[in-house]
């Protein structure tokens, strides 16, 4: 049997089949013993399925169970409101101190080139490491 007839077998015993193929199935479950057999099967497992399930008994009411769940939603919704506010905090030092770096460095170059009449007059020393892919420029 092809698991394309057993699926339309089970779907048969279920309830589920299509009204156009269920006198297909019909005609499969007198002719096929085979088929016949999978199907008094599978009702026979639903029936002890159904029978033998146990019953959920819950200690507590549905409004407990909500009630926690409220209250666990208002806790992560505080939390990311925090997370929200120190967020947009540091992501204004994120960028300014970078920023404020960048600024007194050209702040220094520019004393010291006013001062010392420009760069013609420094030294500039260049160490490259091919091992490590890294190239240093020291200007005194």
């Amino acid at each position: 049997m092809k698991l394309e007839q057993a699926l339309e077998i089970q779907a048969h015993a279920d309830g589920q089949l299509a009204l156009g193929r269920r006198a297909e199935v019909d005609r499969w479950l007198r002719e096929n013993p085979v088929a016949a057999s999978l199907r008094t099967e599978l009702v026979t497992v639903r029936q002890a399925v159904r029978e033998h399930e146990p019953d959920a008994i819950v200690p507590v009411t549905r409004e407990f169970y909500w009630s926690q769940i409220q209250r666990r939603i208002a806790v992560e919704e505080a939390a990311l409101n925090r997370a929200a506010k120190t967020g947009s905090i540091s992501s204004w030092v994120r960028w300014l101190a970078p920023a404020l770096g960048v600024a007194a460095l050209a702040l220094i170059l520019t004393l010291k080139s006013g001062a010392a009449g420009g760069l013609a007059d420094a030294t500039v020393m260049t160490f490259r490491s091919d091992n490590d892919g890294l190239t240093i420029h020291w200007i005194n």
